[in-house]
């Protein structure tokens, strides 16, 4: 309303003024000249040029008779000049000042209205862009059924992934290597799918309901095929099959969240992720095959000043139950509390929201996120590694048998776990440090009974940590170029054989006492040479107690070919990796979109803390490169092709030890591509 009207005013003063200006001032008329009367009465005196009195230019002074009538005529002025004066009134050069005066300040209002609303266009344009994620969530928020989830496609090609050095003295190839083995084949190639669902039942603003199913879960394309006799009455002709057999769903996690006045309750079986997750990963990636699922009740308290604090009571196995003779208990009853492992676990976290980094980031000014992680697990006793079907006794009547295959095993770990976020303007650093200290009475698979090697009973002690680093920084218009260097370490067990990562593995080395009961036989340690297995190694010429290697989550992946498929993980050694990333359409984090083509260039050195921990006895590892291309589409379509070229070092080598035939290892390559459509 106040923009027309200072629209008219101007329309109505604007040619007055025009007309102020050009009007010119009219010349003074002199009066006729008259003769002066020797007495002239006051009425008919004139304006003498000379005082009287003074001798100077102005009013001469008037008679007492005329003094009454000169008050009287400058009352009726003063009562005239109290009203608005009329433009006749004014003088023409005092009215052209008025109005222009007037032009100025409705000139002045209306530009000041202008940028008022200027302003307040670019506050709410900037509002829109800025809250764009905040208007997605609530409007998901309105949605009682929220679908989301993927469905990935992924293929993959190998070759010389056993390094053409052939078993190590346990018997085990670093790698699934062709078994057919004509022509001195050394490739593999094959591709696997997985639909990943996980809607969500906002059921109102404070109760919702979470779940995740996979489905086809890295089902591997051309597995399970529908053959039938063909050839003749026993021999299908495969390469004629038409049909898949069915595969189940897995329904992985399904938890629920209560909010109420004094915080939020989670309970269920759930996913659960902390820092960069070297320790605690969901694997809620679209490249990752592994993650961690937790069966928790939680409770976080409101926010105190900025910190949140989450209390975590985890349920990790139950052991023994029965479900009764025929069922009749309708469910799974525990037979006994004493064989349970639980974690408890406390964590204070200061976690900005992406609208609060934006805001900052945007006006200078420092991003610090953290988090501290206390953990807890014990077990007394353990009867998981006697009972079939993960614990079911099958009858009631079968628990008292069961007390046979108990063994104590006295486990308690702490596990802290630390994470660090900054950011400024194009500059990103994210750290985490975890540790798993604790001890186990026994290692035992059953009690070991009278008569037993007394080691069974050694105490072993656990010391592990392990690190990671990960920073970058941005160039170009939009954040296009990221230079990033990535770090990481995980402690090593001197004194042991192999990486340690899969410590289930039989190795080489010396054979452990076992308890004397049926079906079990005796095993070995990893030996010189091994690429993995048992560190614990309590045999009478043995003294090695302890586990000091840290192992990596293994959905944490940093690499295509060392870590992720010849060791599994992240152990026993430590990684330096510069990396560049260029996406020539921008990022959001630059104002761009993250949609089109984006290159990527990695370069990883790594290396073992000791010697004996790798198959070639030396430290160096390997130098790995990496690069790929991936495109995005604004409906959220991910496309990608990578390439990773392996050039092994001497810790990957033939050890020169008696027994062991001496091979050249040979450079490993391996191809990736991705289908993938997020929801």
């Amino acid at each position: 309303m106040k923009r027309p009207t200072a629209i008219a005013v101007l329309c109505l003063l604007l040619p007055l003024a025009a007309l102020a200006q050009t009007a010119k001032k009219p010349p003074a008329r002199k009066p006729p000249a008259q003769k002066q009367p020797a007495n002239p009465s006051a009425s008919e005196s004139t304006d003498p040029s000379t005082s009287a009195k003074t001798g100077q230019s102005g009013t001469a002074a008037a008679p007492e008779t005329a003094t009454a009538q000169g008050t009287g005529a400058s009352s009726t002025r003063s009562s005239a000049q109290e009203g608005k004066p009329s433009a006749a009134q004014l003088d023409p050069e005092e009215f052209r000042k008025q109005v222009m005066e007037e032009v100025r300040r409705e000139l002045q209002k209306a530009k000041e209205d202008m940028e008022k609303q200027t302003t307040w266009i670019e506050q709410d344009s900037a509002a829109r862009v800025q809250d764009s994620e905040a208007v997605e969530q609530l409007r998901q928020r309105v949605n009682v059924f929220q679908p989301h989830g993927y469905l990935r496609l992924r293929g993959e090609f190998m070759n010389n992934f056993d390094l053409g050095r052939g078993n190590d003295p346990s018997g085990h190839p670093i790698f699934v290597t062709p078994f057919i083995g004509l022509g001195g084949n050394h490739s593999l190639s094959m591709a696997n799918m997985r639909f990943r669902f996980e809607p969500t039942f906002e059921i109102s603003e404070d109760l919702a309901i979470y779940t995740q199913f996979d489905i086809l879960d890295n089902v591997l394309l051309g597995s399970n095929p529908q053959t039938d006799p063909f050839l003749n009455p026993f021999t299908p002709l495969s390469t004629l099959s038409s049909t898949r057999l069915a595969d189940n769903v897995k329904v992985k996690r399904v938890w629920g969240r209560v909010n109420t006045q004094l915080g939020e309750i989670l309970f269920g079986r759930m996913g659960y992720h902390w820092g960069l997750g070297i320790l605690h990963n969901d694997g809620n990636c679209l490249d990752c095959d592994f993650g961690d699922t937790y069966d928790r009740v939680a409770f976080q308290p409101r926010e105190i000043k900025g910190h949140t604090v989450s209390l975590m009571f985890d349920v990790l196995s139950k052991g023994a139950f029965t479900t009764g003779d025929f069922g009749e208990l309708g469910r799974s009853v525990d037979a006994d509390t004493l064989d349970d492992g639980y974690r408890v676990a406390v964590a204070v976290t200061k976690l900005d929201t992406p609208e609060v980094v934006k805001r900052k980031l945007d006006a200078g000014e420092w991003v610090v996120n953290y988090g501290l992680l206390a953990d807890l697990r014990t077990q007394s006793w353990d009867t998981v590694t006697t009972l079939p079907n993960g614990g079911d006794v099958g009858t009631i009547a079968g628990i008292g048998s069961a007390r046979a295959g108990v063994v104590r095993r006295g486990a308690k770990f702490y596990q802290p776990d630390v994470f660090l976020s900054l950011k400024r303007k194009r500059w990103r650093l994210d750290a985490e440090i975890a540790a798993t200290i604790g001890n186990v009475s026994s290692i035992a698979a059953r009690e070991p009974g009278p008569g037993a090697d007394p080691n069974l009973s050694r105490a072993i002690a656990f010391t592990q940590f392990g690190g990671a680093l990960q920073t970058d920084v941005a160039f170009l218009p939009a954040d296009a170029l990221l230079f990033g260097v990535d770090f990481g370490a995980a402690t090593g067990d001197k004194g042991a054989y192999g990486f340690g990562a899969r410590p289930w593995r039989s190795g080489s080395g010396n054979f452990q006492p076992v308890p004397n009961a049926p079906g079990i036989a005796p095993y070995q340690v990893a030996g010189p040479g091994d690429l993995d297995g048992n560190h614990i190694d309590i045999s009478s010429t043995g003294s090695h107690d302890h586990v000091n290697n840290f192992v990596f989550n293994r959905a944490f992946n940093v690499d295509m070919i060392l870590f992720r498929n010849l060791v599994s993980a992240v152990t026993s050694a430590w990684y330096l990796k510069p990396s560049l990333r260029y996406r020539p359409t921008g990022r959001k984090t630059g104002g761009g979109d993250d949609t089109g083509f984006e290159l990527l260039f990695s370069l990883m050195y790594a290396s073992a803390w000791y010697q004996e921990n790798t198959p070639g006895l030396k430290k160096p590892l390997g130098i790995e490169m990496n690069v790929g291309i991936t495109y995005d589409t604004s409906d959220r379509f991910h496309t990608g092709l990578a390439y990773g070229l392996l050039l092994p070092l001497d810790g990957l080598n033939t050890p020169r030890i008696a027994g062991v035939v001496q091979r050249d290892v040979g450079i490993a390559h391996a191809a990736r591509f991705i289908f993938a459509i997020p929801f």
